[in-house]
């Protein structure tokens, strides 16, 4: 019998919520439990409703997005747990919020013009641990974000193409076996747990251990979140093919 997938859907526009909440409920092995119109009334929820998944707007009143996401994160970690996941709704507009989002341990993020069956797979896929969705979409989005903070950080005008990595994540990332860093490598550049256990031919229970350990290493909470410090710390570069571990 396939699991029930518990989703919680926040959002500040009521129509946005009932069309989420009738793609979600039309799959069987989904359940849309409760909606919240803010972060403050998602936090009340969760505790009556313990969902598997949150489904996050981040721009709405009394709480936003990236404040509830971060309490979230915070209450998993007080009680040892990993659910439920955040997956943050967005739009290209919000680019200045997403890694702020990301930061604060959501487990991905989703076009709000997403077609419903990506959807629907994403909300599964966070579920199961696999931090990101919409592989493609994603990391052109985390490239362009990773680039913009950097340039703003810079205080340039006109920066440079060439924008030296973040080297905050060099004593971290030294951590890491080499087993460790090719995982990591392979989820920047959108990878699944189950699309590396295939491309490293071992099982996905073994790509999980890795990826926890990658995670607890780097002091992180999501899959996600180690992608962000891969762009960052210039291990994989936006729009390049290579692999860098000396930058």
């Amino acid at each position: 019998m396939t699991e029930e997938i518990r989703v919680l859907v926040v959002d500040d526009q009521g129509v946005i919520r009932m069309g989420l909440a009738m793609i979600l409920d039309h799959e069987p092995d989904l359940t849309t439990v409760a909606q919240a119109g803010d972060g403050e009334e998602a936090l009340r929820l969760i505790e009556q409703y313990d969902p598997d998944v949150v489904l996050m707007d981040i721009r709405m009143p009394v709480m936003d997005g990236l404040v509830a996401t971060e309490r979230i994160t915070e209450a998993n970690r007080e009680s040892g747990r990993s659910r439920p996941a955040v997956l943050v709704l967005t739009t290209f507009d919000d680019e200045a919020y997403v890694l702020s989002a990301v930061r604060a341990g959501a487990s991905g993020f989703l076009l709000k013009d997403t077609d419903p069956d990506l959807l629907v797979s994403a909300v599964r896929a966070v579920h199961r641990g696999d931090s990101l969705v919409d592989p493609a979409s994603t990391r052109v989005l985390l490239e362009r974000c990773v680039e913009l903070e950097r340039q703003v950080g810079s205080g340039a005008a006109n920066p440079a193409p060439a924008v030296s990595p973040d080297n905050r994540w060099t004593g971290l990332l030294a951590q890491l076996s080499e087993r460790e860093r090719e995982i990591l490598v392979w989820m920047a550049r959108g990878l699944s747990n189950r699309d590396l256990a295939a491309k490293l031919f071992v099982s996905e229970t073994t790509v999980k251990t890795h990826v926890s350990s990658v995670l607890s290493k780097l002091g992180l909470s999501s899959r996600v979140q180690a992608v962000v410090v891969a762009y960052e710390a210039g291990v994989v570069r936006p729009g390049e093919a290579e692999v860098r571990w000396d930058a």
